[in-house]
């Protein structure tokens, strides 16, 4: 029974806080011991303000009534002010510390996972709006982590520590105080929401310009050729003026908020004045010819009032940064919780280590389908199929789309593992290999070519373990890519762009090829390396792939209208399964 309770009572925040909001917390436990210590100055930046206060009402009320003041009290006072910048710039510092490294830890977080999607990554969304994610979206957490939440502890601390000493004072200026500030926090979580709703929809509108913006860019050769550039920036004119106008409106439901919590703090500082100062006269309705309070007491409460509202003024002025973290973390959350599908758990990863590390010790010597299917949300993404590959052999997969050529190369690269059926890899199951250890014997050569910002030769020996002159002399001699490449200015110091910028389609797939050359790698996957391409660029590619491939295990998968001749088996996947169209004499299907 005792257990039960303490399950249903650890189950019981959560039926409250929002998945962004649980989220947020987590990421804020990373950074808990800097949290305690902005506290830490938030405690002295509390103490010290009422000291000062205390200090600064004796001081204005001796000049008032005797003309002097005591100079320890001034210098008490200014003391306390001091420390109170002081703790204040400390806890500024911390707090940016904090959100910095929970932006960087959660950016390193997101890329990795990411990376462990592979392909899978696009279910999601298109990479560049997965790239606004990551840098836009992450950079949104920023005013939540380094103002908003240490905020709310400050919201707390220093209302009640001015209560505390206010209430022995006056408990009329005490029941102001109680009765007003709910009214400015009311206030603040209605128009948060409406920031919330408002900040979702910046986000979306942000991620489908990102979207637009890379399409336009990847295309723009191709909308020169046709001559329809112009309804191209017509089109990103109108998201860039959406985006605006979504901007705007959250502008304004942050200016509105600012301006309402102003107000409301300034009418309750106008009552606790005007309450103070006809009490001074003495001609309050209900205490005529008597003062509530001295003078010290008035300047004292004066001097507390500004400084009980300006917490949850500015608790408002962020809550719409919180409103602005939660919409982010909604698009960063359905990054986290897909699915990555590989071997994740402690137990199944030393198996993996235990059987693999051995197993891929060897070169690669067989592939093995048995009955071999994947299926997603009640659909075959693959059907059943039955086949294998030895060492050396070269095949072709080509089919319609969609019928699971693209699957069969993610179950390959192991971004996939809830298939059914056996995948064996040298007759061990592909589940007990290293993962790591399987991909390093893997070359992949994408449909397009991806390249990062730098010269051919650091794009070539991307990831791999530095060739030497000579072999890569003679991978971009066996790649066709040497006479392209000499004719360059800078050679293989010329610069690359992502997109590959100054290349044509052919040489980008020949440079490719040239990388898989110097991996050294046992089996090369490639999907549809002649897409995009002219018929004589695409004859040019398969001619170089020919050679350059002799002695590899090759799985090529592309349409019939490049058709590869020099493979060693012709595999066609239809719905049905898949059928070998290597031998006239076998085109029944098997499997």
């Amino acid at each position: 029974m005792m257990q039960d309770k303490e399950a249903k009572k650890a189950r019981r925040p959560s039926r409250i806080k929002t998945p962004e909001a649980v989220f947020l917390g987590q990421l804020a436990n990373q950074q808990s011991s800097k949290y305690r210590l902005a506290q830490g100055f938030g405690v002295l930046f509390a103490v010290s303000l009422v000291l000062q206060a205390w200090a600064f009402a004796n001081v204005f009320s001796d000049m008032a009534l005797h003309q002097s003041f005591s100079l320890s009290l001034l210098v008490m006072g200014l003391f306390a002010l001091l420390i109170r910048a002081l703790a204040s710039f400390g806890r500024e510092r911390i707090c940016t510390s904090a959100s910095r490294d929970i932006r960087y830890s959660l950016r390193s977080k997101l890329v990795s996972h990411l990376t462990n999607l592979g392909p899978a990554r696009l279910r999601i969304e298109e990479d560049a709006a997965l790239s606004t994610r990551v840098y836009e979206q992450v950079d949104a957490l920023d005013d939540f982590f380094s103002r908003y939440k240490p905020q709310v502890f400050m919201v707390t601390l220093i209302p009640c520590v001015i209560l505390l000493s206010v209430v022995s004072i006056s408990w009329i200026a005490f029941f102001v105080f109680m009765m007003t500030a709910p009214l400015v926090i009311i206030f603040m979580i209605f128009v948060g929401h409406k920031a919330a709703q408002a900040n979702r929809r910046q986000f979306n509108v942000l991620a489908m310009l990102s979207n637009q913006f890379m399409d336009l860019s990847q295309g723009l050769a191709e909308l020169k050729r046709l001559n329809r550039t112009a309804e191209a920036r017509e089109r990103l004119s109108d998201s860039a003026t959406s985006y605006q106008k979504t901007t705007m409106g959250v502008l304004v439901l942050a200016f509105l908020s600012t301006a309402t919590l102003e107000l409301f703090a300034s009418l309750s500082i106008a009552m606790i004045a005007l309450y103070l100062g006809l009490g001074l006269l003495e001609v309050l309705p209900w205490q005529v010819g008597s003062s509530p309070v001295t003078l010290t007491q008035a300047m004292f409460l004066l001097l507390l009032a500004p400084e009980f509202y300006l917490p949850l003024r500015q608790l408002g002025n962020d809550y719409h940064a919180k409103q602005k973290a939660e919409a982010a973390a909604t698009d960063l959350l359905a990054i986290l919780d897909a699915p990555v599908h590989v071997a994740s758990s402690q137990e199944k990863q030393k198996t993996a280590n235990r059987f693999g590390k051995a197993a891929m010790a060897e070169p690669l010597q067989s592939i093995g389908f048995e009955n071999l299917s994947w299926s997603e949300e009640g659909r075959y993404r693959l059907a059943p199929i039955t086949a294998n590959i030895t060492a050396s052999e070269r095949v072709w997969l080509s089919g319609e789309s969609g019928v699971g050529k693209s699957s069969l190369l993610h179950l390959l690269l192991g971004f996939e593992d809830g298939y059914e059926g056996q995948f064996l890899v040298n007759d061990l199951p592909f589940s007990e290999l290293d993962l790591a250890s399987w991909r390093a014997k893997l070359a992949w050569l994408p449909q397009t070519p991806e390249w990062v910002n730098g010269s051919i030769r650091r794009n070539l020996l991307l990831g791999i373990e530095p060739p030497s002159e000579r072999e890569i002399a003679a991978a971009l001699r066996e790649s066709q890519c040497d006479e392209f490449i000499q004719a360059l200015p800078d050679g293989l110091e010329t610069k690359l762009t992502e997109l590959g910028a100054g290349l044509s389609g052919g040489q980008m797939q020949r440079l490719s090829i040239a990388r898989a050359l110097l991996s050294k790698a046992d089996m090369w996957l490639l999907d549809e390396p002649c897409s995009g391409l002219d018929k004589e660029t695409a004859q040019t590619v398969l001619d170089t792939l020919e050679k350059a491939s002799k002695g590899k295990t090759l799985l090529i998968v592309s349409h019939d209208t490049h058709p590869i001749t020099w493979v060693d088996k012709h595999w066609v996947l239809t719905t049905g399964g898949l059928h070998d169209q290597s031998r006239k004499e076998n085109r029944q299907a098997i499997a």
